[in-house]
């Protein structure tokens, strides 16, 4: 299979798999830290860096064993094969790849339409509120002839919207929520709502990413319902109560998404009660814990990623053929009887004696000699390139570089000819991956 599918699979497996852990992970972490959303920020970075592309320049110079294998390699007759299947192939999968794309960008572009769209009817509704005069902060407040959660709108110009039933509330309910919305305002919330709902919108096929936005929500409120107790010195039973009363007119009301409230809709019953009892006697945390336990995920799954890297990061943008005018007498995998039922471990690309020999990346040497692999190479030469990818260049008739040195992508390796076990003068040419070998036409066009 083409290597450009191939690999974003990869990626996409191995970020579900660590999004998944993670998330269970910071399950595991709230209930010691339940006030603390940073570390949602946390786990949702930490699960992507299994997969950036930090350790993807390795370059490990050694040779495959299964060259060494006597029946490794068997030459076969040359002949001029019908390429329709192999081209189909490519066909296949490079039009599976972008319309998996195109999917993507469909989903993604609706998934933020619909969000702008509900945000524009937030901002229609409030053309309906009228302004409400208080004195507890400078924030513009706008009261709405509907019931439903007190909520900060707004990116630049915020304001703090209040439901039709806030005039109904005594004036210390009233400070409460008041000084809640300011807590939010203060620590940005709104802003880190809306950034949360665009991700949702484009991380869209990891469901893990709106489990871990829904945790963050709770995560918020707690952090908020701490701070606005703490700092504005309110009583902490009168505070529960007050957010059971706004709980209470809440109910089957209008909710507005990426909205800071201070009854979120996103919340459970046993949120509401583990936020409750937060309010009466929070839990006292060490951060230092905390931060400790977040450096020893980075390391783990820094290790990973250098682990990972080499299958999941492969740019072959700048790989190109290793030879300029040829025709293929025998593709990768053919069986024949000539070669006694056995897979072609390469690829045979026929063009006259003497015709350039190129790198089809950049690398270092290994091989450039006719003694280190078997005999019936002939004259070959071997490359490592970045990523436990290798090149091989087998019959040739002279070699041009020597082992050890580096080589650019396009520098000439040698020239065509005859040497080895051969029928004719021609390029066999293997694509190594790991040690194993692999179909050229995943990197190459060959062409």
């Amino acid at each position: 299979m083409d290597w450009t599918l191939v690999s974003p699979i990869m990626m996409l497996a191995l970020w579900l798999l660590t999004s998944y852990l993670l998330l269970n992970v910071g399950n595991l972490i709230v209930r010691r830290y339940p006030s603390s959303p940073t570390v949602w920020w946390a786990i949702l970075v930490l699960s992507a860096i299994p997969i950036l592309p930090f350790g993807s320049s390795s370059e490990l110079v050694h040779i495959p064993k299964v060259l060494l294998e006597l029946g490794g390699y068997i030459e076969q007759q040359q002949s001029q094969l019908p390429r329709n299947l192999e081209q189909s192939t490519l066909l296949f999968a490079d039009t599976l790849f972008y319309g998996v794309i195109a999917l993507y960008l469909v989903v993604a572009i609706r998934k933020l339409y619909t969000l702008f769209i509900s945000w524009r009817s937030i901002n229609k509704l409030l053309g309906t509120s009228e302004p409400f005069k208080q004195s507890v902060t400078s924030v513009p407040c706008i009261q709405l002839p509907i019931n439903c959660s007190p909520f900060v709108f707004g990116i630049t110009n915020c304001k703090i919207v209040l439901p039709n039933y806030f005039s109904k509330l005594d004036s210390e309910q009233q400070y409460s929520l008041l000084c809640h919305e300011v807590t939010h305002i203060r620590n940005k919330d709104h802003l880190a709502l809306v950034a949360w709902s665009i991700l949702g919108c484009i991380l869209w096929f990891n469901p893990f990413v709106k489990r871990m936005e829904k945790s963050f929500v709770h995560a918020l409120e707690l952090r908020c319902d701490q701070f606005t107790v703490t700092h504005f010195e309110l009583n902490k039973k009168h505070y529960a109560a007050t957010l059971v009363t706004a709980l209470k007119h809440s109910v089957n009301t209008h909710s507005f998404a990426s909205a800071a409230n201070f009854s979120s809709g996103a919340l459970s019953l046993a949120d509401y009660k583990l936020r409750l009892q937060e309010i009466i006697q929070p839990q006292s945390n060490k951060p230092v814990y905390l931060i400790i336990l977040l450096l020893l995920l980075t390391t783990l799954l820094g290790l990973v990623n250098i682990k990972a890297a080499p299958a999941l990061h492969v740019n072959t943008s700048h790989w190109h053929n290793p030879l300029d005018n040829f025709w293929v007498s025998s593709h990768y995998g053919h069986i024949s009887e000539f070669r006694n039922s056995k897979a072609h471990g390469g690829i045979d690309l026929v063009a006259p004696v003497g015709a350039p020999v190129m790198a089809v990346s950049s690398g270092t040497v290994v091989i450039a000699d006719a003694k280190t692999l078997p005999s019936r190479y002939g004259n070959v030469v071997l490359v490592q390139h970045e990523n436990g990818y290798q090149s091989l260049y087998a019959h040739l008739d002279t070699i041009e570089v020597e082992r050890g040195t580096r080589i650019q992508g396009g520098g000439k390796v040698g020239t065509l000819g005859a040497t080895g076990r051969v029928t004719g003068a021609h390029l066999h040419f293997e694509l190594l991956y790991q040690e194993q070998r692999i179909n050229p036409l995943a990197i190459l066009a060959l062409e």
